[in-house]
């Protein structure tokens, strides 16, 4: 499960937690990790300069599970 937390100022934090407990935190994200892309002529490109082409996010990141829940 992906959780974000907008904060003042702009500020976010997304993070990736357990889909069991809701409380674990298995990693910390960045927007480029979650970013899907619709099919479209617009390229979009990670900070390293990969084009991102995925159109949906991967199994890993919407089925979380810590290992005290495992």
């Amino acid at each position: 499960m992906i959780r974000i937390k907008f904060g003042a100022g702009g500020s976010q934090e997304i993070k990736k937690v357990c889909n069991v407990c809701k409380k674990a935190v298995i990693q910390d994200l960045q927007v480029e990790d979650i970013l899907v892309k619709k099919p479209s002529d617009i390229k979009v490109f990670d900070k390293d300069g990969n084009e991102i082409t995925r159109t949906k996010l991967p199994d890993d990141l919407v089925n979380s599970v810590c290992e005290d829940c495992k």
